[in-house]
């Protein structure tokens, strides 16, 4: 029992109090776990429906309302379509085909006339004097004569050439008579001298030097000349000394 003061009762001790909110959450954990359970059950049982039926309600008669009134206009456009192109296809199968090309009685083609008329004009005229200079070419190209001026003595050119010519001129004959005066100075030379013919070169520094080699040269000949001679005899003495001998087939020679 809880203990009073003055009639007053006072709050139970702090472990009642925890034990009593512990049984009240461990009723309620029970309570709503077992109301999960049930509706569990419920949604597991249960078969999905789907309302689609809405001409019950106003909007389902707003609905239906206007998609009459939509299909009524759809089909009012629609024939007005055909009727306006019936009317115009027969308007133009009804139609004939008109080219204008009679300008004449049109400003543009006045136009058009009188600026062609002015051009042929203007055209004819230029061809005239063509035609006319031409002729005039012509004629005086007839009448024209060839003239080469071959005569330049009259001109600064002319002179000047002139001038360098006669130069050139003295300057050839001076030394063709040069050239002369030496060759018959050089044909009298060549008449007055003697032939001589030194053939002796051993009074000479080469003449001895070639004897010098000469010499030694038929002493080294002389010497290969008597070792080739001593090797010779050399070999026909072995020759001599040399029997002959004959294998016929059992490995010992005789």
């Amino acid at each position: 029992m809880p203990v009073t003061m003055n009639g007053v009762p006072k709050s139970p001790p702090r472990d009642e109090l925890g034990e009593v909110r512990d049984l009240i959450a461990q009723r309620d954990k029970q309570r709503i776990k077992k109301e999960n359970a049930e509706q569990a059950a419920k949604l597991a049982n249960m078969k999905p429906t789907i309302d689609d039926d809405t001409e019950d309600d106003a909007t389902g008669e707003a609905r239906a309302r206007l998609k009459a009134e939509s299909k009524l206009k759809h089909e009012k456009e629609e024939e007005e379509r055909k009727q306006f192109a019936e009317k115009f296809f027969e308007r133009v199968h009804a139609a004939k085909t008109v080219t204008d090309d009679w300008m004449d009685e049109e400003a543009a083609a006045v136009a058009r006339g009188r600026m062609a008329a002015e051009s042929k004009a203007r055209k004819d005229q230029v061809a005239a004097e063509i035609r006319r200079e031409n002729a005039e070419m012509k004629k005086r190209l007839s009448q024209v004569k060839a003239l080469t001026d071959d005569d330049l003595m009259d001109e600064k050119a002319g002179m000047a050439r002139a001038g360098m010519a006669a130069e050139s001129v003295g300057r050839r004959k001076a030394a063709a008579e040069k050239l002369d005066a030496e060759n018959d100075k050089y044909k009298s030379r060549i008449k007055n001298t003697k032939s001589r013919t030194d053939d002796d070169v051993m009074d000479e520094e080469a003449g001895a030097v070639r004897g010098k080699m000469a010499a030694e040269s038929k002493a080294r000949k002389a010497k290969e000349a008597k070792q080739l001679a001593k090797e010779n005899d050399k070999y026909e003495e072995m020759i001599e000394n040399t029997h002959s001998k004959t294998d016929d087939g059992d490995g010992i020679q005789f």
